[in-house]
């Protein structure tokens, strides 16, 4: 019996020395991805997390690799005190009955961010995969951690995969950072495609809309001050009844109501909402038909987590609410056949959408549901536009899927196109439960207006939407980024939607934008809000300003 014991004893013994590790060959290897240590003047948490999703991602390998719950490895990581190197990982590891752990830093110091990062066998039997690089600028660090995880895919396991190229701006070796906001015609930048000096193509709307060969006029494009606030939306009416239009425009917890006489940005009344109070969009519409336009502000209360919307209303000199902690998500849309509309979405507990999206009517003293609007299956009331986009007198539905990608749906939900490239993008989100069962909540970015409207006056309707351009922020989860933007028109040419001309490239990202009478000049202007500074830390401040363009209709 004893020998017996003895024997099977040394077979073990002999079996981990032949094939070191601490899994069976054919057990998935188990990889602890610890998040990386941020050396930084501000709060990136975000960021911290989005490499790990990413990691998580590119390491993962069905029934090869498994990567441990972040839970878990963080559970361990925060019992182990002073830095973590080596040997702390390996104990972290054999702790999480791990084969593999990552770990790392990064740190940020003005515009130049420097990652350290390992990848060790917690055996010790198999080298270290290690990664230290300097580079300038935010948009550099995924590719480097997309290449490093690549590396490691190589190395550890013995997989090869392309390496995925995320787009980065290039700058000149020794050019000067330009000052963009010293003049109101720097906000548009030369950015990549696009020349100032010697376009090749503009639209006969507006110079500043790129099409065929031409320079830029003065006053075609217009520039407000700077506002030390996030503008999140942004929305256009007659508040006052005196048929001058004014430019409603919310922050976080503040609401600006401001009229454009003569070129001059003229505040007519500035709100402050409630602590706290989370502004999620703006719009404005006479909707009780009393010849004024009335102030629909979506709110969600962050301490309650509900909605509490209200509507404002211009009341002898001063806003005074008609309606307030309503359970409505607001939208005001133009309805085929019918014209502006309010409507409305209901939340939910847990789920962020419920109930459908219904009409709105002013009934009673009350806005009211009404009639229910038959939309395909998976749409909100922010993520849509009905019309005649295909210009043959029928009505589909244009939207946004979560990954900003253009859709044109029948009202049953069928696909009849779908863009190749990313439209929208936004910082507008919603917190929801996480669909993986993490205690993480996950994040619904909300999605952008579309407007469809026949500017040349052509008889044909055209799309414009938003196109904010992402640097490498999609790959997260839970983190977005824009640096630069434009305002795009598509036209259905029999097999997609085209481009008919879109806006010189803006130095930061719109937030919202809004088509209409901007200086009361009798023409249309399209006009939008762009945040250049997020002033997401006590180091960087908030800053934003309102755009506007010229929509001359062109000469037949």
């Amino acid at each position: 019996m004893i020998l017996k014991k003895v024997t099977g004893i040394f077979l073990i013994v002999l079996l981990f020395s032949v094939f070191p590790g601490n899994a069976p060959a054919d057990s998935p290897a188990r990889v602890a991805v610890i998040p990386f240590k941020m050396n930084a003047e501000r709060d990136l948490s975000f960021l911290r997390d989005g490499i790990v999703d990413m990691l998580t991602s590119r390491l993962s390998w069905e029934n090869k690799v498994v990567v441990i719950q972040r839970e878990s490895t963080e559970r361990v990581s925060r019992k182990t005190a002073g830095p973590i190197n080596e040997k702390v990982a390996r104990k972290i590891g054999t702790a999480l009955n791990a084969d593999y752990v990552l770990f790392g830093s990064l740190t940020i110091f003005g515009e130049s961010i420097s990652i350290d990062a390992k990848m060790i066998d917690v055996s010790g039997t198999k080298p270290a995969v290690t990664i230290f690089n300097q580079s300038r600028g935010m948009d550099s660090v995924i590719p480097k951690v997309n290449a490093f995880a690549t590396e490691v895919n190589e190395k550890c396991f013995g997989r090869v995969i392309p390496i995925r190229h995320e787009p980065t701006r290039q700058v000149a070796s020794g050019a000067p950072i330009p000052d963009i906001y010293g003049h109101p015609e720097k906000l548009l930048g030369g950015g990549g495609d696009i020349d100032l000096a010697d376009r090749t193509q503009t639209s006969s709307l507006n110079p500043d809309f790129i099409v065929v060969s031409g320079r830029s006029r003065s006053g075609a494009f217009w520039k407000s001050r700077n506002f030390k606030e996030d503008i999140k939306g942004i929305s256009m009416g007659d508040v006052d009844g005196d048929n001058k239009q004014e430019t409603v425009f919310i922050s976080q917890n503040r609401i600006f109501v401001y009229r454009n006489v003569k070129r001059r940005f003229i505040k007519v009344k500035e709100i402050a909402g409630e602590p706290n109070a989370n502004f999620i969009s703006v719009d404005v519409a006479d909707i009780n038909g009393n010849g004024k336009a009335e102030v629909f502000v979506t709110n969600l209360n962050t301490l309650r987590n509900t909605l509490e919307s209200f509507v404002l209303e211009w009341e002898a000199g001063n806003f005074v609410t008609v309606s307030k902690k309503n359970n409505w998500y607001y939208r005001v849309l133009e309805l085929p056949m019918q014209g502006t509309a309010l409507l409305g979405e209901k939340r939910g507990i847990s789920d962020p959408f419920v109930g459908g999206v219904y009409e709105l009517s002013w009934l009673n003293g009350k806005y009211k549901p009404t009639n229910k609007v038959r939309t395909p299956r998976g749409l909100n009331v922010f993520s849509f536009a009905v019309g005649d986009v295909l210009n043959n007198g029928g009505e589909m539905f244009l939207a946004f899927n979560e990954d900003d990608y253009l859709q044109i749906l029948t009202g049953s939900g069928s696909k009849e196109w779908k863009s190749d490239e990313h439209y929208g993008g936004s910082v507008n989100y919603l917190d929801i439960e996480s669909r993986s069962g993490e205690s993480e909540k996950d994040r619904l970015f909300l999605p952008q207006r579309i407007f469809m409207k026949d500017l040349d006056q052509d008889g044909k309707k055209e799309v414009i939407v938003v196109q904010n351009h992402a640097g490498s922020s999609r790959v997260f989860k839970r983190y977005r980024s824009f640096n630069s933007s434009q305002i795009v028109s598509l036209s259905w040419n029999g097999l997609g939607l085209a481009l008919n001309w879109k806006t010189r490239k803006i130095h930061g990202y719109v937030s919202d934008f809004v088509i209409g009478d901007f200086d009361n000049d009798g023409q249309k202007e399209l006009v939008a809000a762009v945040v250049m500074e997020r002033g997401a830390s006590f180091v960087a401040k908030a800053k934003s300003a309102i755009i506007s363009y010229d929509l001359a209709i062109p000469k037949t």
